[in-house]
């Protein structure tokens, strides 16, 4: 609970450090100038020259880790975890370029320690890829995971992980249409591509926690998406990661009406399924608009005043 007010407070000092900034009613010197608790450096101070949110947030990014070496051994691996979610946290306001350019400086610097690199991947992954990223970002997270798929200094494990996952974000990017494999509740084998043509369809996928229970329950009962499936609007196939089994037909022949119903074991690997439940908007041609959902965004975007 203690490391999480840290949290929370540094978290409020570097959202007022923004608007501070975008203000223009801070001075350099009190921008994050003293190293913050739990945190391994004082963080850069931007000039006065830079007049910008953008510009002091990209001097920010392109200086923070001037005065930390790490090609030596990480020996606080909390802090290091810290001190890198802040980083994180100024990629908001910089510029694309400025984001990209530092990113792969700094992997390039960690190529020489084995276990730094590693450590790098691993805060990557939960700082800008896992459920408990503050800045999701494919561009981004690739600039750390390609790299890390192709290290042979790496376990070969390792390497896979990273793999896997540049596969399953590369096989639904914006625009790709989409088709997959599942079993239906008749236990025969289907295809999304079986959707007729010119029908929005809404891909909402489950595993067993409660999460899931609760995402499923809350559209099962919005107004907006029902009369949008049952106008023919829309179509909405809800694929449960399990193996198919007659008692997961029974239970899920009981779900929505209006909803399809699969389940799909091996799609957890194949798809970009980082958040569960999440779902997939894809247009009339089974392209998708948008990937990896939560069941809020779905609502929010089919509920413009939500």
């Amino acid at each position: 609970m203690l490391a999480d007010g840290i949290r929370f407070m540094r978290y409020i000092l570097l959202f007022i450090t923004a608007l501070a900034i975008c203000a223009g009613t801070l001075s350099a010197r009190a921008q994050l100038a003293e190293q913050q608790p739990g945190t391994l450096f004082a963080y850069p101070q931007a000039p006065d020259t830079c007049a910008t949110l953008e510009s002091r947030c990209n001097y920010i990014i392109t200086h923070f880790w001037d005065n930390f070496d790490i090609s030596k051994p990480i020996t606080d691996d909390a802090a290091f975890e810290t001190t890198f979610r802040d980083f994180v946290e100024f990629f908001k306001y910089a510029h694309r370029n400025v984001v990209m350019v530092t990113v792969r400086d700094l992997v390039n610097k960690a190529q020489s320690n084995t276990s730094n690199l590693q450590k790098l991947g691993q805060v990557a992954e939960r700082a800008l890829y896992g459920p408990t990223a503050e800045f999701w970002s494919d561009e981004v997270y690739v600039a750390f995971a390609k790299p890390l798929a192709s290290s042979k200094k790496l376990p070969k494990d390792v390497r896979e992980h990273y793999a896997q996952q540049l596969a399953a974000m590369n096989a639904v990017q914006t625009g790709v249409t989409l088709d997959f494999e599942y079993i239906g509740t008749d236990g025969a084998k289907h295809r999304l591509s079986e959707f007729p043509a010119g029908t929005t369809v809404i891909v909402l996928f489950l595993d067993d926690s409660a999460d899931s229970s609760i995402g499923r329950l809350r559209l099962s009962t919005d107004v907006v998406l029902n009369s949008l499936l049952d106008e023919g609007k829309a179509a909405l196939l809800c694929i449960c990661l399990n193996k198919y089994s007659a008692d997961w037909a029974t239970t899920a022949a009981g779900y929505a009406t209006n909803w399809t119903m699969g389940c799909g074991e091996t799609l957890s690997s194949q798809l970009d399924l980082r958040v569960l439940p999440c779902c997939y908007l894809l247009d009339g041609e089974h392209k998708v608009l948008t990937k990896a959902l939560s069941v809020d965004a779905l609502i929010s975007t089919l509920n413009p005043n939500y």
